[in-house]
């Protein structure tokens, strides 16, 4: 698993949610949403991440035992110019 964020998308989580270096971002499932499952996140320190990526001073992270979620996919952000917003995949 790995975790792929364009610098628009990140640039985005930045600004709209007002990170500063060194803030962490931890993306998670929920269950409910679409299918049952659905995409969240937290502006929380990591305890155990599993994959992580570091983009502008901001670490973008999931946690081992969220890793589940994700069961053998890799999350991809990308940016939607016409929405205006980030789109989170597993791929």
């Amino acid at each position: 698993m790995k975790i792929h964020i364009t610098q628009q998308a990140a640039a985005w989580y930045i600004r709209e949610l007002d990170l500063k270096v060194g803030d962490s971002v931890q993306f998670f499932g929920k269950v409910y949403g679409k299918d049952g499952f659905s995409f969240a996140l937290a502006i929380m320190e990591p305890s155990r991440p599993e994959v992580e990526v570091v983009i502008d001073g901001v670490r973008f992270y999931v946690e081992k035992s969220d890793a589940w979620f994700f069961s053998e996919h890799d999350l991809d952000i990308t940016f939607d110019e016409i929405r205006n917003e980030p789109v989170l995949d597993r791929k």
